[in-house]
C-alpha cells in the first residue's frame, strides 16, 4: 500500500506539449511505416501462392 503522505512527496515530470506532439510524431510515422511493409508482405505473399500454384499446374 501507498500511504497518502507518502504519495504527496512524490514528483511527476510530463513532457512539454511540444515533446508531446514529437512523440505522437514519431509514433504515426512508426504505425504508418509498419501499414506500408505489412502491404509489400502482403503482395509477396499473393505473388508466392501464384507462383507455387503456376508449378504444380503446369
Amino acid at each position: 500500500r501507498i500511504s497518502r503522505k507518502n504519495l504527496e512527496g512524490v514528483q511527476i515530470t510530463l513532457p512539454t506539449f511540444e515533446e508531446q506532439q514529437k512523440i505522437g510524431s514519431f509514433f504515426k510515422q512508426l504505425d504508418d511505416t509498419i501499414a506500408l511493409h505489412q502491404r509489400k508482405l502482403d503482395l509477396l505473399k499473393e505473388q508466392k501462392k501464384g507462383f507455387l500454384q503456376k508449378m504444380f499446374v503446369s
